[in-house]
């Protein structure tokens, strides 16, 4: 029998590549800056662990990152190159206004692909996106927000309308008599009042069958992509090769993403010129503002003119309002909805105040300002968004460069290290929240302590801090008490009269709200959808 003998070149090339790979991560082990803190071996050599949490098993690292802390404590290393920190009080080190930490290019720079320009969220510089973020703040300041609240309480008694509507007869294109499909009706709720507030052109979602479902899945699909760009950076490149006939071809659903993509690039076009033709619009949208803000703004004593902005900007921008907005909002009250039916005491309690302070329970009577008054809603809120924050993951930044670095908890860090926290890490936090899955708004209402409630405060970080907190925060407020108060006030605890309360459909259970972090907080694809019935209230 003949011997095949291997060329030593072959030999050569396998000695090289292991010992590559051992020096690899021997250096990274030991001989690292960051080898003297703690975490896993595996993930302290390489960055695949990260990849696998998010890539493969689709977005837990969320929940891994709780337990690599209860082991190692409030420093854990995650990757070769990147720290992950629990303790609270370092959160404002990193994320307050004038800090130097600025975003890590690598886990940003990832999403870029399938917009193929930069938007807000990824800007890196600091400075860069303060000008670019103070075009934008005016249209979602509370001021705007109240200015433009007939947007959102019109499209709240639309979406009460519905649920009686659906419930009662069917109708509506809907699921059978007696069956709300909650899960979608809700996240169509938030694209139609973004995209009436910011374009003046509502998409018109609950109207649609499917409550417009294929774009809410668009927008899923496009974040699975990123732990890919991430890990292997060259794809995100092949991505932007690939003709958009081919990804449809091989992904169906980026079709309505695709779809989207142009809605909007057709009102840019439009705008810029109705802009160019002197056209003064009905009401200005956040196309005029980006292309043509008001020319001053005022700061202190001076006075600055305001930068504009690029159509390709002014898109990507727009694109990323509607995305972002669609699903944090969309998710989070359809988590309050489930915990408020769920809980007798907490569906009467709201119920009970709703009524006493509403005497009508048509939203059309409603004002944002009386309703932000009623504590025990207040609170109903505030616990919806701490079990279901927008974003719930980890959000790199880097220690900037410059200095001796920076010590957390004992352990000092190197300029360039990557340093990320997360909401869901600290809204577990069982110092300020006791029982933390618990749903439980007296948390707020009812906090033992001033310092107490100080605590909770301080863990509570939903749409973040700093300069780079949540730009639609106060849109996505609006948003939830419109939707939970029209909804318990319509629907109340013991029937309103009618002999009727809302109940969650006897398939759905808790384990369906689990979240997964995507970029945004997702459930898991195998999760049943929250679907609502009529009850007797007696």
């Amino acid at each position: 029998m003949a011997t095949v003998n291997t060329p030593l070149s072959v030999w050569l090339a396998i000695f090289a590549a292991v010992s590559y790979v051992g020096y690899t991560v021997v250096r990274r082990r030991y001989f690292h800056p960051l080898s003297h803190v703690p975490g896993p071996f595996l993930w302290s050599v390489s960055g695949l662990p990260l990849f696998y949490q998010q890539a493969i098993l689709e977005g837990q690292l969320m929940h891994v990152l709780p337990e690599l802390h209860a082991i190692y404590g409030p420093v854990v290393r995650i990757s070769p190159d990147e720290i992950h920190l629990s303790d609270p009080e370092n959160y404002d080190r990193i994320h307050s206004v004038g800090s130097k930490f600025y975003k890590d290019p690598a886990f940003y720079g990832c999403m870029e692909g399938p917009l193929k320009t930069p938007i807000i969220l990824t800007v890196i510089p600091n400075e860069d996106h303060r000008v670019r973020r103070a075009v934008l703040n005016p249209f979602f300041s509370r001021r705007s927000t109240l200015e433009l609240e007939p947007v959102v309480r019109g499209k709240a008694r639309k979406l009460v309308e519905l649920i009686e509507a659906s419930l009662l007869s069917g109708k509506e294109g809907r699921p059978g008599p007696g069956v709300f499909d909650a899960h979608h009706a809700v996240r169509a709720f938030s694209v139609d009042v973004i995209t009436e507030y910011a374009y003046a052109n509502c998409w018109n979602q609950m109207d649609m069958d499917d409550w417009g479902a294929g774009y809410q899945e668009a927008i899923r699909s496009v974040q699975s992509f990123f732990p890919w760009f991430l890990t292997f950076p060259f794809l995100s490149s092949v991505f932007g090769l690939v003709p958009d006939s081919v990804n449809v071809a091989l992904f169906p659903w980026f079709k309505k993403w695709y779809d989207s993509l142009q809605v909007i690039r057709t009102a840019v076009t439009r705008v810029r010129k109705e802009i160019s033709m002197g056209v003064v619009p009905p009401r200005r949208t956040i196309f005029h503002d980006l292309m043509d803000p008001p020319p001053f703004e005022d700061e202190g004593d001076n006075k600055k003119q305001r930068p504009r902005l690029s159509d390709e900007i002014v898109f990507a921008d727009a694109v990323n309002v509607t995305g972002a907005g669609a699903e944090t909002t969309g998710s989070t009250v359809g988590r309050a909805i489930f915990e408020i039916i769920s809980n007798p005491v907490v569906y009467a309690t709201l119920s009970q105040e709703l009524r006493e302070a509403l005497p009508s329970s048509d939203p059309e009577t409603f004002s944002l300002v009386a309703l932000e008054k009623l504590p025990y809603l207040s609170a109903v809120i505030k616990e919806a968004i701490r079990l279901n924050p927008g974003l719930p993951g980890h959000l790199p930044r880097v220690v900037p460069v410059g200095g001796a670095g920076v010590t957390f908890n004992g352990y000092t860090v190197p300029p360039g290290t990557v340093v990320s926290m997360s909401a869901w890490t600290l809204h577990h936090n069982t110092e300020a929240f006791p029982d933390p899955e618990r749903f439980d708004p007296t948390r707020w209402t009812n906090a033992p302590s001033p310092d107490a409630l100080r605590a909770r405060e301080k863990s509570m970080i939903p749409f973040g801090r700093g300069s780079r907190t949540c730009l639609g925060q106060n849109l996505a407020l609006c948003e939830l008490h419109y939707t939970l108060a029209s909804i318990f006030r319509r629907f109340a605890f013991d029937g309103d009269g009618t002999g009727r309360r809302l109940g969650v459909h006897p398939d759905f259970a808790r384990s369906d709200l689990q979240l997964v972090e995507m970029l945004l907080g997702y459930h898991p694809r195998k999760a049943r959808k929250l679907r609502l019935i009529f009850e007797s209230a007696k």
